[in-house]
């Protein structure tokens, strides 16, 4: 059975204690692309080193994933648009009711606000007013 969240499932039957050997199966690669053998006595540094590599990779596609997903919305119509399916990067106010009224009407929350650099300022999504920050919003799955 597997485990929600375990990374790394090492089987090891009679045949596998005869040969030494145990099989390490990795989540993140399903099939035989994702199963090695492994001595007993390597068990540990080869667990540890595809610990660093499956973690490297789920890292590498979470970061893809989000790239791929986050779109820069200038207008309002174009945040609605973007977090239908994914998340919107756009200018904020910092108005406590323009989150409120983005959230009422697109069903997105702010995920996270990003400051703006000098030089690199914009207007409100919403009410077009000189935006304070840059901010993600994106719905709750």
């Amino acid at each position: 059975m597997e485990m929600r969240g375990v990374p790394l499932r090492v089987e090891l039957g009679p045949k596998d204690v005869a040969k030494q050997a145990a099989v390490l199966a990795r989540r993140d690669r399903p099939g035989r692309e994702g199963k090695i053998s492994a001595s007993l006595a390597d068990l540990p540094t080869t667990i540890e080193r595809l610990l660093v590599d499956i973690q490297q990779a789920l890292r590498d596609k979470a970061l893809a994933f989000r790239k791929s997903n986050t779109h820069d919305a200038k207008t309002y119509d174009e945040l609605k648009k973007a977090v239908e399916n994914g998340f919107a990067f756009s200018f904020w106010c910092g108005s406590a009711d323009c989150e409120a009224k983005i959230k009422e009407e697109t069903r997105a929350t702010m995920r996270c606000i990003r400051w703006t650099r000098k030089g690199g300022g914009g207007n409100c999504v919403y009410c077009a007013q000189p935006a304070t920050a840059r901010a993600i919003f994106a719905r709750a799955y």
